[in-house]
């Protein structure tokens, strides 16, 4: 006999809002069970619900892992009367790319409220890729260069080329493994017709989804060629330019001209001496995404586009604060960066930090106790967008090991 029957046999009266058949039943029981499903915007949980012999609803409560409330759940749904363990599931929706959540299952009947332990997922993300600029152009070859980040997840790629935006050909698709960190690319193409412009693209795929790059432009057979020794390259530094004369004589001139992404026409940057067969070179410093090309003897070179991420700085303090500074062409005051760590070979969002008007921020956080790598970093998590300003992609600072 439970403690409020035995109340009842004896003529006590129960509290108020208490009946005899609600103080004779048993909470239900809710235990979180593991995720089976992870997508970047979505996921799939699980749990257990026995009613106990009195009608249940059950539900998951979700929100990201640093945050002391869940926020956000999913639709009440029934568990009946049963007192079997009955296996649910739920879907979490919008969620943000390759971020830390938890969860736990609710259930709830007219004996009361269970909460179910907490359960820790992360996010996935599509693959990050950037088009790079096609290097060693002939009348019929060239080399198609890229940028590939996995978000460690095991990633296939390749591609596309053609004479429209339509392509039609694609290079043999590659793999590459799970990792966090960037990878160069290049894949060669031949048999192209002479003279002649062709599109081609990078695109990427992993089980969170496939990734396309923008569209870029060569043409084969040109009197004077353009490469760049980076597609793209953190803002302070530099890059080479170079190229050949099809005539592969020295002493011919080559005039270099560039074109900022917010800019509508090209203007002239260098003009450079051709060496031993034809050859030249330039170191350029871009501070956005620039386009440049090349003329020489009345020809002009395929355009190739370099790009630039923000200069991002991670600085440990005394008292376990950190410091962190976005260096830019443009400021970078306001921005929101994200405190990263790296859990289960995934670089995670851990935190929002906001740059204060000189494009600083000194924060505080709490981050599990033990060892762990962390970094900064700026740029909206929006699959196949991969930008942290207007010309500039999204910036990363050094990993730094942090210790609680």
């Amino acid at each position: 006999m439970t403690g409020a029957a035995a109340l009842l046999a004896l003529g006590i009266a129960l509290p108020a809002g208490v009946d005899a058949a609600s103080a004779s039943s048993a909470l239900p029981t809710a235990t979180t069970g593991s995720v089976t499903s992870v997508r970047p915007t979505s996921a799939v949980v699980n749990g257990t619900v026995n009613p106990n012999g009195t009608a249940t609803k059950w539900n998951f409560e979700y929100g990201l892992s640093t945050s002391t409330s869940y926020g956000s759940q999913t639709p009440m749904s029934s568990a009946s009367s049963g007192t079997a363990d009955m296996q649910v599931s739920g879907s979490l929706t919008g969620l943000a790319p390759a971020t830390s959540y938890r969860y736990r299952i609710v259930a709830t009947s007219s004996a009361g409220t269970k909460d179910g332990e907490d359960g820790i997922f992360n996010t996935s993300a599509a693959p990050v890729v950037v088009t790079g600029a096609a290097t060693g152009l002939t009348a019929s070859s060239a080399t198609l260069k890229g940028i590939v980040n996995p978000e460690a997840l095991a990633t296939s790629w390749y591609f596309e080329y053609g004479p429209t935006t339509s392509y039609g050909s694609k290079t043999p698709a590659r793999s590459l493994a799970a990792s966090p960190n960037n990878t160069n690319i290049s894949a060669a193409i031949s048999n192209l017709a002479p003279k002649t412009t062709f599109h081609y693209r990078l695109v990427a795929t992993s089980s969170a989804g496939t990734s396309l790059g923008v569209d870029f432009a060569l043409t084969t057979g040109l009197s004077v060629t353009l490469n760049s020794s980076a597609s793209a390259f953190v803002y302070g530094g530099s890059v080479i330019l170079s190229g050949t004369v099809a005539d592969g004589r020295a002493g011919d001139h080559v005039a270099v001209m560039s074109e900022q992404f917010n800019q509508t026409g090209f203007s002239g940057i260098a003009a450079i001496t051709t060496g031993n067969g034809g050859t030249w070179s330039y170191s350029a410093s871009p501070t956005v995404r620039t386009t440049f090309k090349s003329t020489a003897n009345g020809g002009t070179s395929s355009p190739i586009v370099v790009s630039v991420t923000p200069a991002v700085s991670l600085t440990l303090l005394s008292g376990g604060r950190l410091s962190t500074r976005v260096v830019g062409a443009v400021s970078f005051a306001s921005h929101v960066l994200q405190l990263q760590r790296l859990s289960n070979g995934l670089w995670v969002t851990w935190k929002h930090v906001r740059l204060d008007g000189n494009a600083r921020a000194i924060f505080s956080t709490s981050l599990p106790r033990g060892r762990t790598e962390i970094r900064m970093a700026i740029g909206p998590f929006v699959p196949g967008v991969d930008q942290a300003a207007p010309g500039y992609l999204a910036g990363f600072s050094r990993a730094l090991s942090y210790r609680r």
